[in-house]
């Protein structure tokens, strides 16, 4: 064959893998738009990342695929490479040959066990998503309940679907004609090393799970973890954020909180202690303490669950009666309630006449 003739096999074969590389390319794109993704989709939508992923696959190895052949034909047309190439030929056609014969007597008990592999872990994880799905409608609408669950729900399907596919991995591998069990005494002193390095690390997931497990405290709840005190920002198996009244932003190791108070769990209650002159009518103080108190709690009801109560006077300092007020609020309300509380005694004292120490 000529060298003319050579020159023009691959300029046409070269225009035509071109070609077929732009329609595989577009074709490509469409399925892509049809899932949701543009072209240039940086992050895949969320209800198809997998069919992206697979159309993204699929077209690279198709275009792959592409050249590789229209390079195999070229080497083809040159005589100095066609008999090297035949050789290639042939040893991929006894490979392909004993691949056909592994598949009619191992291969199709190894396709089976990657199905099943597939179908238990894809099972699991909608059983146990289905699970928390009715704890979260009994929950009757608590948002709290609702990101515990998905938390729970998130970590549980993972350790699910983690231990199938181990377990189809292992016995994939047992059909290929592997000796699994070295693997299984590596991965096992392996998990005994991994545990003796990173005691902290498995104390803190421990201590995690369990919070979540106990409810102990969640997103947005309002606690004191030893000297912290703030609002929770972030809570995983590894640790917690807290983000205190200053702004600052305290990471807590999960394994270290040994003790919490959880000031916004269920309800929360507001108490005043309320200084006034010795002079004063005691009961009068009081009876303004209390309408003061009834008052706010028909303005604000969601806020405010029960009756206020005036427990009485709490204590006979040098220069002034003290009488103390409690009321019981909604999570985390108790600070608001109380400030808003003693700016109305205050207004309602003035208007009353009744006098506080003067210092």
């Amino acid at each position: 064959m000529g060298l003319t003739r050579v020159l023009l096999f691959v300029l046409a074969a070269g225009g035509l893998g071109a070609v077929l590389h732009w329609i595989i390319r577009r074709i490509e794109r469409v399925l892509l738009r049809r899932t949701g993704a543009g072209p240039d989709t940086t992050h895949p939508v969320a209800g198809h990342p997998v069919k992206q992923l697979l159309i993204e696959w699929g077209g690279k190895g198709a275009r792959t695929l592409l050249w590789l052949l229209i390079a195999l034909f070229l080497l083809h047309l040159l005589p100095q490479t066609r008999p090297r190439l035949l050789t290639v030929t042939d040893h991929l056609e006894q490979s392909f040959n004993n691949f056909v014969v592994w598949v009619g007597t191992k291969g199709v008990v190894a396709i089976v066990v990657i199905v099943v592999t597939l179908f238990l872990m894809r099972f699991a994880a909608t059983f146990i998503g289905t699970g928390f799905e009715l704890l979260e409608q009994r929950a009757s609408g608590s948002e709290r309940l609702r990101r515990r669950s998905q938390t729970l729900s998130l970590i549980f399907r993972s350790l699910a679907q983690l231990l199938v596919l181990f377990i189809g991995l292992m016995v994939f591998l047992e059909q290929l004609g592997i000796n699994i069990t070295p693997i299984l005494a590596s991965l096992g002193i392996v998990g005994i090393a991994v545990g003796f390095g990173a005691q902290s690390l498995v104390k803190d997931i421990f201590a995690g799970l369990m919070i979540l497990l106990e409810d102990q405290f969640g997103v947005g709840d309002l606690v004191k973890i030893g000297d912290t005190s703030g609002v929770v920002e972030y809570l995983s198996l590894r640790s917690t954020r807290v983000r205190s009244f200053d702004g600052s932003l305290t990471t807590i190791p999960n394994g270290s909180i040994s003790a919490v108070s959880n000031l916004s769990k269920d309800w929360a209650r507001a108490v005043l202690d309320v200084e006034i002159d010795y002079r004063e009518d005691i009961d009068r103080a009081m009876r303004v303490m209390i309408e003061t108190a009834q008052q706010l709690k028909q303005e604000r009801p969601q806020e405010i669950l029960e009756e206020p109560v005036v427990l009485g006077l709490e204590a006979l300092t040098k220069t002034s009666l003290v009488l103390r007020l409690a009321l019981k609020t909604a999570p985390a309300k108790q600070t608001e309630i109380g400030r808003e509380l003693r700016r109305r005694l205050k207004l309602a004292f003035d208007r009353e006449g009744i006098k506080t120490p003067a210092g």
